[in-house]
């Protein structure tokens, strides 16, 4: 099967097997391979073949640290590729098409679907399009200067939205319906495409799962720093970001690739910046497209975000990805200020900020000292302060200065397709782990993950609430599901899927207003009736 974009022909294949098969485009350059002197630049737009193009079999991915099958992956910096897949080219009326942004802390994964298997989301009528971008050292090196800006990977995301937004017809999507949605760093990277004005227009719906972009682990404080340490580490100490550049490109990917970096010696070291490269605020004088050149807080305190209907949302036991680590951290959990949020320990003075940390502390841990055995307090602590609390509160201000709905889910099921929590061997522990939804939405393959009776009800009803949204902007458009309200300040609605369906109030409410305290935030105060509105 053929399809002609831009750049040539295309052949796909089909896949699957028996009846659910299905058709895949696969491997597609959605931008020029970034290597040479490209390395950690913006990508440049895709380069034209002749003849036909082979799309059956996925191009190479960043090359990476697979957390999943625990391997180094020695993919390729030729990585900027995607893949498009649906039930039919000849649709009767155009598909709304779902864009994924694969998650993994900026530094692994890809759009490979023998983890993001489509089976489940196309049969609902959608086009899928899933996406390869540069991680980690690659994809976000720093230097703050007009050469490397940084957010090279987010970049990517763009490059590949501007792809779809010009070919996807010719797979029989619309180009006006593009929902863009992704899990944890996939879903700040999501977030932060609301806020940056080089996506604007590139899509009318977004799914923030797990993530937005005032979550403090989703952008780094000192990316230059970590560049010269870098360096450093690698046999090269210099203070010229020239000379430092020239020796990074001279390097191997092999090298760049699963960097452990000391401890920055910063006054307010924080958890949050063991995210050793990530989104990075742009300095604002250079002379180049930047993709975010303020603080997220401050962009979306003040309403600059995208005008359009948004899902965001959070599985209930989201700090078990952090507090599987706990042996590891009970000493730095117990220097004062630890459990203090990054961008409070940046705005307040010392004499407060300890204030808020024993606040803290007595309000998870009863004041008793955080050990070994305090497993579900910090479990229960870094759901909130690393996830659930500001994906609320970027509800809130959506809100407040949009016109389009934001609808608010806390995901709970719980059956053997929760892989994650399993794999940790942290059942003990209340609550669904950290990116456990995602094998109710994708029919995963690389990892044995079963499929039970009981997940089928979860899968038909997630995919059925995600495909509605993307094509209507309402995941309970008719009665065949609960109804699921809108989200405001004065009615915060939260959709509760687990074994069932619940559209519930306040949510979580004490937690949720313990932190508003805590942010000064319990009232909205001095906000703009309407910001301006930057997508239609």
């Amino acid at each position: 099967m053929l399809v002609e974009v831009e750049q040539g022909t295309l052949r796909g294949a089909t896949c699957g097997s028996g009846e659910e098969t299905y058709i895949g485009f696969k491997g597609i350059p959605y931008a020029k391979p970034p290597i040479g002197k490209l390395r950690f630049k913006a990508p440049e737009p895709p380069e034209s073949w002749v003849g036909e193009r082979d799309a059956s079999q996925h191009g190479p991915v960043c090359p990476q640290y697979n957390e999943r099958l625990d391997c180094i992956e020695p993919g390729s910096e030729d990585c900027l590729y995607l893949n498009v897949f649906t039930t039919t080219l000849t649709p009767s009326e155009p598909r709304p098409v779902m864009v994924w942004i694969h998650g993994g802390g900026f530094y692994t994964g890809s759009g490979n679907s023998d983890y993001y298997g489509p089976e489940f989301l196309i049969k609902h009528n959608v086009i899928l399009v899933t996406l390869n971008y540069r991680l980690e050292v690659l994809g976000f090196l720093c230097l703050d200067n007009d050469e490397v800006p940084g957010n090279a990977g987010l970049k990517d995301q763009v490059a590949a939205l501007k792809w779809v937004k010009k070919n996807i017809a010719k797979f029989g999507g619309d180009p006006e319906n593009v929902t863009l949605f992704g899990c944890s760093a996939g879903a700040a990277s999501v977030c932060y495409h609301l806020v940056s004005k080089m996506s604007q227009g590139l899509f009318n719906k977004a799914i923030c799962q797990s993530g937005v972009c005032l979550n403090e682990w989703g952008y780094n404080l000192y990316p230059r720093e970590r560049a010269f340490q870098l360096a450093k580490l690698l046999g090269k100490e210099t203070q010229d970001p020239a000379e430092l550049l020239e020796y990074l490109r001279s390097l191997p990917t092999s090298s760049l690739v699963k960097i452990e970096l000391p401890i920055l010696q910063v006054e307010k070291f924080d958890l949050a910046d063991n995210i050793l490269f990530g989104p990075v605020i742009e300095k604002s004088h250079l002379n180049v497209e930047k993709f975010i050149s303020e603080s997220p807080v401050d962009m979306v305190t003040r309403g600059d975000v995208g005008n359009v209907p948004v899902i965001v949302g959070y599985v209930s036991g989201e700090g078990i990805e952090i507090s599987r680590k706990l042996p590891h951290l009970t000493a730095f959990l117990g220097m004062p200020g630890a459990v203090v949020p990054r961008e409070l320990k940046f705005k307040l003075p010392r004499e407060k900020l300890y204030d808020i940390d024993q606040m803290i502390r007595k309000f998870y841990f009863d004041g008793k000292d955080i050990t070994e055995n305090s497993l579900q307090e910090y479990t229960n602590l870094e759901t909130d302060r690393l996830f659930a609390y500001n994906i609320m509160r970027y509800a809130r201000y959506h809100a407040h200065y949009c016109s389009m709905p934001v609808f608010v889910y806390k995901f709970t099921a719980e059956t053997e397709r929760n892989y994650y929590k399993r794999h940790y061997k942290m059942e003990a522990v209340k609550g669904v782990c950290h990116a456990d939804e995602l094998p109710y939405l994708f029919d995963v393959k690389c990892i044995d993950i079963p499929k039970p009776d009981k997940s089928w009800k979860v899968i038909d009803n997630l995919t059925k609430l995600w495909t509605n949204f993307a094509i209507t902007g309402n995941p309970t458009p008719s009665s065949e599901l609960p109804q699921w309200k809108p989200f405001k300040d004065g009615a915060r609605n939260t959709f509760i899927i687990g074994d069932d369906l619940v559209c519930a109030e306040d949510e979580d409410e004490a937690n949720m207003q313990f932190w508003e305290d805590v942010y000064g935030e319990s009232v909205l105060n001095n906000l703009r009736p309407n910001s301006q509105k930057r997508f239609k």
